[in-house]
């Protein structure tokens, strides 16, 4: 008996302020950015009935709690402002405090392994380190509480798999060489070069999990008359064979061990929980941001779509569907979304990248149909047999700039855009938006990567000469497609006059 009132009281301890007083959502800490030039929501949970009183720096607002123990208010949407604020809350006899809030841009970082690659790990880390400390940049790690690669979880992890427990809460951190180690390097340097530029406090809320496929961060119930999305919705998902085998298997190999010890698992309509599960890392991780004011999002995410044809089919339909979704989730139907175009890796090793050309090739497509959507080129800083290339500084900076020109209106490059193909007596000229002060090699060397052929790939190879913003290509007279950089790593060279690269692609001939 004891025992058990020792356990009772110590649940009851651990218990948020034991449950009696007032309580902020997680992403509202000491140290935190507020989104400029929006509504301000704060939200949290209380006793049913209680009054809460909310004030930020001169702005008030109270409430009541409901009778499902939320409340949330909203104040007047704040200009951009380095000048630290407090934030008030009282609840009867509790009250808490928030201090060093500033007022700025928040972005939600997003994605698969090449997201989460911590800025330690990086090719510029020491150099990082150094230069890191800023107290206009803060950082927001939103950890997955149950993630192993091909291990099985442990007994302890199982509780995470509940989607409203998986992320676990982070901490608000000021960016120097302590906290940016852990931190997602593309996030890091793309925010940084948007502090540095734009002059406003930034935030920046990462969350990705290794591995992911793009339809773990879809709604479940989204995919609406679209026959080719429908499929990934429908039933136990172990047994789904429209999905990625590979993530099936990684399923298998996290929870049967787990599941034959007579563990009962959290699990939902399409059966047992688990980060690759469609639906699980939207319920888990977008539902509950999205409360929070934001300025737009940061995705880098596909390799786990890009595996055979049929998926990189499969992703052209959903990534825009996730998009849209991601959209309405923040009420925002122009919301910003950038994300990374796939870099280049080989197939000598294994890796099934054979499909890489068509996925990046979609994803060109999407970034030039698509209003406030921008993508970076990073086919010329991938690795030959490494999924995970260490230059992610470069990555996030060229997110940067497509944030920069097309969010903040600055009047700089951007990345060069393949726009028509024209017929000429003696070859092709291929019309390129965005060259700058001219097209040019990154290695000064001859041009390489462009090809004429059919709708099975690139068949007789082109020379090219680079003329101000035209590429004139001549070798072949016959074709159906223009190909660029048609190959999983490609050696492709061709940049504007700011040295950022031209999206490899596949263009049909006049």
């Amino acid at each position: 008996m004891k025992k058990l009132i020792s356990l009772i009281l110590l649940v009851l301890g651990l218990m948020p302020a034991t449950y009696a007083q007032v309580r902020l959502a997680e992403f509202w800490q000491s140290g935190m950015v507020i989104q400029r030039d929006q509504p301000v929501h704060i939200w949290g949970r209380g006793i049913p009935t209680q009054q809460v009183r909310v004030r930020l720096a001169d702005d008030e607002a109270q409430t009541t709690v409901l009778p499902d123990s939320t409340w949330s208010v909203k104040l007047p949407a704040r200009r951009a402002s380095s000048v630290p604020l407090q934030l008030l809350v009282q609840a009867h006899s509790a009250r808490l405090e928030l201090n060093h809030l500033l007022v700025g841009d928040v972005w939600v970082c997003a994605g698969q392994s090449n997201m989460a690659f911590p800025v330690s790990a990086e090719r510029h880390a020491a150099q990082t380190f150094r230069e890191a400390p800023n107290p206009l940049l803060r950082l927001y790690d939103r950890k997955p509480g149950a993630f192993r690669y091909n291990e099985p979880f442990k007994a302890h992890e199982a509780p995470f798999l509940e989607p409203a427990r998986y992320f676990q809460p982070g901490q608000w951190q000021i960016a120097d060489s302590v906290s940016v180690r852990a931190f997602s390097a593309v996030c890091y340097y793309a925010g940084r070069v948007v502090q540095e530029t734009v002059g406003v406090p930034v935030g920046l809320i990462h969350m990705a999990v290794g591995g992911s496929p793009a339809e773990a961060w879809m709604a479940a119930d989204g995919a609406g008359a679209d026959t080719l999305l429908q499929c990934l919705f429908t039933g136990d998902w172990f047994g789904n064979k429209a999905l990625e085998p590979w993530c099936i298997q990684r399923g298998h190999e996290n929870l049967d061990s787990l599941l034959r010890a007579g563990y009962l698992l959290p699990h939902g309509p399409h059966g047992v929980h688990h980060p690759y599960e469609p639906g699980f890392l939207y319920e888990a991780g977008v539902l509950p941001l999205s409360s929070l004011s934001v300025k737009g999002v940061m995705w880098y995410q596909g390799e786990s779509n890009a595996l055979s044809s049929r998926r990189v089919q499969q992703h052209e339909a959903l990534f825009p569907v996730l998009i849209a979704q991601w959209r309405r989730a923040w009420n925002r139907p122009k919301l910003p979304f950038f994300y990374c175009q796939l870099s280049s890796i080989g197939t000598e090793k294994g890796y099934k990248s054979e499909y890489w050309p068509l996925f990046r090739d979609g994803q060109r497509r999407l970034a030039e149909s698509l209003p406030n959507v921008g993508m970076a080129v990073t086919s010329d800083v991938g690795h030959p047999t490494d999924v995970h290339p260490t230059d992610k500084k470069t990555v996030g900076e060229r997110l940067a700039r497509a944030m920069l020109v097309q969010t903040y209106k600055k009047p700089l490059l951007p990345s060069p855009v393949p726009v028509r193909v024209c017929r000429r007596a003696d070859g092709w000229e291929l019309h390129v938006a965005n060259a700058g002060k001219g097209l040019q090699t990154a290695d000064r060397q001859a041009v390489r990567g462009f090809a004429l052929g059919d709708v099975t790939g690139p068949h007789t190879d082109l020379s090219a000469q680079l003329r101000g913003n035209i590429v004139h290509l001549t070798g072949a007279q016959t074709g159906q497609f223009l190909y660029y950089g048609w190959q999983p790593y490609t050696t492709a060279n061709v940049v504007n006059s700011e040295r950022f690269p031209l999206s490899t692609f596949k263009l049909p001939l006049p």
